[in-house]
C-alpha cells in the first residue's frame, strides 16, 4: 500500500466519522428530529463505509499480487477476502 492510498483510506475513513458524528448530534435533538435528514446520514454513512471496504480490498488485492506469494497462498488469501467482502450485508 502506497502513502498516497493509505491517505486516502484514512481519509475515507474520516468522512464516515463525520457523518456519523453528524448522525449523533441529529439524533441528540430529541425534540426535533429530522427523520429524512436522520435516513439521509445513515445511508452515506453506510454506503461510504463500504466504499472504503471496497477501497481497501482492491489495495490489499494488490498487495498481495505484488508480494508474489505462492499461487496456493495466493488463491486462499482471494478466496478469504472475497468471502469476507461478500458476507458482509
Amino acid at each position: 500500500m502506497t502513502p498516497h492510498s493509505h491517505d486516502a483510506l484514512i481519509h475515507r475513513l474520516s468522512r464516515i466519522e463525520g457523518q456519523v458524528r453528524a448522525l449523533k448530534m441529529l439524533l441528540a435533538n430529541e425534540t426535533e428530529v429530522d427523520c429524512a435528514q436522520t435516513l439521509f446520514q445513515v445511508k452515506a454513512a453506510t454506503n461510504g463505509l463500504k466504499r472504503f471496504a471496497e477501497a481497501f480490498a482492491g489495495q490489499y488485492v494488490d498487495r498481495c499480487l505484488a508480494q508474489k506469494k505462492p499461487t496456493a497462498h495466493l488463491a486462499r488469501e482471494l478466496e478469504t477476502i472475497i468471502n469476507t467482502a461478500f458476507t458482509l450485508s
